[in-house]
C-alpha cells in the first residue's frame, strides 16, 4: 500500500516562506555595509597600477616614475651596458646566496656559480 501526502498548500505554508524570504533578504541587507567596507578605497586602487610609455626613453637614458608613492628607477641599458654585467662574476656580488624556499639556505645565486652569464 502506498500512502501518499495530500496535503494541499495552505495559507499558513505561504506566510512561513514569505517569512523566511524577507528575514534572508533583510540578513543580506543587514550584512552588506560589513563586507562593503571590506574593499580597498579608491585612492588605494588607483595606485596600485600604473602603465608607462617605455617608447621614448632612448638608449642610455634613465626615467624615474613614481609607483605607490615610491619611485621606480626605469633605464634602457646600451648594449656595452649589458654585457658588461653579463661578464661580473656572480661571487662578486654583494649577495651570492639565493633565496628560494624551493633551495637549501646556503644554495649559491647560480646554478653554476663558476659559469658566467
Amino acid at each position: 500500500m502506498a500512502s501518499h501526502s495530500t496535503e494541499e498548500t495552505t495559507r499558513r505554508d505561504f506566510i512561513v516562506i514569505l517569512a523566511q524570504s524577507f528575514a534572508g533578504v533583510g540578513a543580506a541587507v543587514a550584512l552588506w555595509p560589513f563586507i562593503s567596507q571590506m574593499n580597498p578605497d579608491a585612492s588605494t586602487q588607483a595606485l596600485a597600477s600604473i602603465e608607462v610609455d617605455l617608447s621614448p626613453v632612448k638608449q642610455g637614458q634613465a626615467i624615474t616614475v613614481v609607483w605607490r608613492g615610491k619611485p621606480v628607477f626605469i633605464r634602457n641599458r646600451t648594449p656595452e651596458e649589458i654585457e658588461a654585467a653579463k661578464k661580473v662574476p656572480v661571487a662578486e656580488l654583494k649577495d651570492p646566496v639565493a633565496r628560494n624556499a624551493n633551495l637549501a639556505s646556503d644554495a649559491p645565486a647560480a646554478k653554476n656559480p663558476s659559469k658566467k652569464f
